[in-house]
Order: structure tokens, then C-alpha cells, then sequence
């Protein structure tokens, strides 16, 4: 009676993991050949990415260039194809940091900018004893201030995009991700994370390497671009 019992118990366990198992299978086998299951949406996702261009992420997040977009239903970012096995975390472009719990893109909190005071002994109209008045010390430092080169030795001077006022930012263009090789401003080098089903990418002295691809891509010949399967 007692083995009985004991496969009674066995089969009463079996049927209730069985409705488990065939659901989760369900939802996978439910995607259409143009999508994939993603486990942590819950869902099937169009393989590419939604064919119209998909809302923006709310102020304060983004998401991975390329990779990922914003599911407006899930309110998070989502891949444009399957994740490789075991792959890093998605890439967010620079500034920006992965968070996989609510999975999103935040920015990098920046430190405060430190501004040297003023010596106490200093004299606006100095330096008579020259031969010189003050204000043509004063025109000859902002003539000086202006032949100085725009960016530290070793740093590009790249116009900032959608910029009026002239703004520029000092880019290592050897190792920029998003202009790698020269300034994408200005139509130059190029933008590493916008190759096509790539998951993790790096510039190394002015060239675009594709470390890893997404699911479904594989990396080509010389490692810089990713192939579809």
C-alpha cells in the first residue's frame, strides 16, 4: 500500500508541474518565424525591432544603441534579437550604465567640477613696471587664450551635434566609441555601436572591433562587423 501511495503522490506532483513545463514551452513555440521569445519580457519580440520606429525612452533613461529599443508595453528597453549564450551586458553608450534589474540604460552621475579660487594678492592692473598698460595685458592674454590649442594634446576638438552656440567636446579619437577614427560631427571615423547586430564593440586606434554579436549574427572574418546567419 505504502509503494502504492507513493506513486499515487508521484503522478499527483507530475500532473501539477506538467501545466508549468507545457506553458512555458507554449509561449516559446508561440512566436512567429519573424520573432523570438525573450524569457525576461515574457514574450515574443519581432526579430530587427518593430518595423516603426519605436517611442523614446522617458527623460533620465535610454537604451543600448543599435540592440535594443524602448518597449513602450514592457517599460523597458528590449533586444532586437536574441542575446548571445552567456554574452556581457548590453553596451549603453558612453556616459550611460546598464542596469539589468529594470533594465535600462542610467546615466553616470558625474562629480561637481572643483574651480581653484582666486589669490587673495591678486592685482587686476599690474605689470606697469613692462613698459605696458593693463589693458593691452588684458588683450594680449585673450589673444594668447585664443592661438591655444582647443583640446589637450592627443584630443580632437569634435563639434557637439545640434549644437548653435559652437560647443565642442576633446574626443580620444583612437578609442571613441561613437567616433572612432575621427569626429562623426563631422562626417568622419565611425559610430562602432551602430554596426548591425552588434552586441559589444571597441575602438582600438581608430578602428571599430566587434568583440561580440547578437543571436542569430556571427562575427566576420576580420572582426569588424557582424553577419547575419
Amino acid at each position: 500500500m505504502a509503494f502504492i501511495a507513493r506513486i499515487g503522490a508521484a503522478f499527483i506532483l507530475l500532473f501539477i508541474a506538467l501545466p508549468i513545463a507545457s506553458s512555458t514551452a507554449t509561449g516559446s513555440k508561440s512566436c512567429t518565424e519573424k520573432e523570438f521569445w525573450s524569457a525576461p519580457n515574457g514574450c515574443c519580440l519581432p526579430i530587427g525591432g518593430p518595423p516603426a520606429p519605436p517611442p523614446a525612452p522617458p527623460k533620465g533613461n535610454t537604451c543600448p544603441p543599435t540592440t535594443h529599443y524602448w518597449g513602450q508595453n514592457q517599460g523597458c528597453c528590449v533586444p532586437r534579437h536574441p542575446p548571445p549564450e552567456q554574452g556581457p551586458p548590453p553596451q549603453c553608450p558612453r556616459g550611460w550604465l546598464w542596469n539589468q534589474t529594470v533594465r535600462k540604460c542610467y546615466p553616470i552621475p558625474t562629480p561637481p567640477e572643483q574651480h581653484p579660487s582666486k589669490p587673495s594678492n591678486y592685482h587686476g592692473h599690474g605689470h606697469h613696471n613692462e613698459g605696458t598698460d593693463g589693458h593691452w595685458k588684458k588683450r594680449s592674454s585673450q589673444l594668447k587664450l585664443r592661438s591655444a590649442p582647443l583640446c589637450p594634446t592627443g584630443l580632437n576638438a569634435c563639434p557637439v551635434s545640434g549644437s548653435k552656440g559652437g560647443d565642442y567636446e576633446c574626443l580620444d579619437t583612437a578609442m571613441e566609441l561613437e567616433s572612432c577614427g575621427g569626429c562623426a560631427s563631422l562626417g568622419a571615423g565611425q559610430n562602432c555601436t551602430a554596426i548591425p547586430g552588434a552586441w559589444n564593440v571597441g575602438c582600438d586606434r581608430g578602428r571599430c572591433t566587434v568583440y561580440t554579436c547578437a543571436g542569430g549574427f556571427k562575427r566576420s572574418l576580420y572582426g569588424d562587423s557582424c553577419i547575419p546567419l
